[in-house]
């Protein structure tokens, strides 16, 4: 990791504002470049500074934070977003992670939690705040349709080596481009693979291929 990150906080309430700095203050690491209380400054500043990494509220003076969100990481497929919110309601946490948020920590939680948080994500990892977490996780490991059914570990073993190596990296929330660098191979086949493990593990979207890999053991809970 590098010596010093940049934050921009998307909040529309001053003093979540305020103690969000007050959190990042402690570290070392990390500098509050900017702030904004609305979608359209957010959006403004964040492709003005390019910061490392964003905290973003998922709801802004009745605005969609999470719609933000997905027009930041359209412009800038690599940005890393945190939401920070009061909602733990399990469909919007699994909204976020559909739509490319790497972290979803509520307002209350302790800021050991949040500086661990901005680490993890910063690291490549996605956080879920603890408080939530095995809800999610419990959610994320049955089927969509209600019928419970569990994934089998079997279809893992159809991928080829290089396909469990993007898979691994894919549900640590590395971005293809990421991937493309790491295995010295080009951006499209990274995507190529992505496609081919989809397709082989019968999985529609992201949200199911965290799921395949919670139960599996691909991605460790346990940090979270």
């Amino acid at each position: 990791m590098k010596n010093n990150y940049t934050v921009v906080i998307i909040d529309d309430h001053h003093l979540i504002r305020e103690g969000l700095k007050s959190v990042i203050d402690k570290s070392r690491k990390l500098t509050v470049a900017g702030e904004a209380d609305n979608v359209d400054d957010g959006y403004d500043l964040v492709m003005k500074i390019k910061p490392d990494i964003v905290l973003l509220d998922l709801i802004l003076h009745g605005s969609s934070g999470l719609e933000l969100g997905k027009r930041l990481l359209k412009a800038d497929q690599d940005l890393k977003i945190i939401a920070i919110t009061m909602h733990s309601k399990i469909q919007y946490i699994i909204s976020a992670l559909e739509n490319g948020i790497k972290g979803y920590i509520l307002k209350d939680t302790s800021p050991e939690i949040i500086l661990k948080g901005i680490e993890k994500v910063l690291e490549g990892e996605i956080f879920i705040d603890s408080y939530i977490s095995n809800k999610v996780i419990s959610r994320l490991i049955q089927k969509g349709d209600g019928t419970g059914e569990i994934f089998s570990s079997k279809p893992y073993e159809s991928l080829s080596t290089r396909e469990q190596e993007v898979l691994r990296l894919l549900v640590n929330g590395v971005s293809i481009k990421q991937i493309g660098n790491e295995l010295f191979i080009s951006s499209k086949t990274v995507e190529n693979h992505k496609a081919s493990i989809m397709a082989k593990l019968k999985c529609k979207n992201m949200v199911e291929l965290v799921r395949f890999a919670f139960e599996i053991g691909l991605v460790d809970s346990s940090d979270n």
